[in-house]
């Protein structure tokens, strides 16, 4: 059964022919971003690649990671198994109005496990390594 309130997109199909795929609406973004940033620890609040910026955040993500600080660092949504930044999802995206969560935080990517638009300089809890080839 289709989501009537769901967004569609109109996408090309094979053979040139359109297909609609429903996506998330900009209520059901910030929704799901609030969420992720009161149960996951998404952060930080003043995102930055400064190796000494927003140490209170890191280290408490760290914990709840159970790993050092320096670890915790390395790992950005950018890196996540969740993040998808496909010219298919950025074309996706661009319903979703720019607020002010995106201000300063990189780039935008989807994260595919919380449904919302997270961004390459941000981090959570929910964190995985994604499968890259090589290692």
């Amino acid at each position: 059964m289709e989501d009537a309130k769901m967004p569609k997109m109109m996408l090309a199909g094979f053979g040139g022919i359109p297909y609609e795929e429903p996506f998330i609406t900009a209520a059901e973004n910030k929704k799901n971003t609030q969420t992720v940033i009161k149960d996951w620890m998404l952060g930080q609040e003043e995102p930055s690649n400064e190796p000494t910026a927003n140490k209170t955040y890191w280290v408490k993500l760290a914990g709840a990671m159970q790993v050092d600080e320096k670890e915790a660092r390395r790992r950005r949504c950018s890196n996540c198994e969740y993040y998808n930044n496909t010219p298919m999802m950025q074309a996706k995206m661009e319903r979703i109005p720019r607020n002010e969560w995106d201000e300063d935080a990189g780039f935008r990517g989807y994260c595919t496990k919380f449904d919302f638009v997270c961004h390459d300089l941000r981090s959570c809890q929910a964190w995985e390594k994604a499968p890259f080839y090589g290692d």
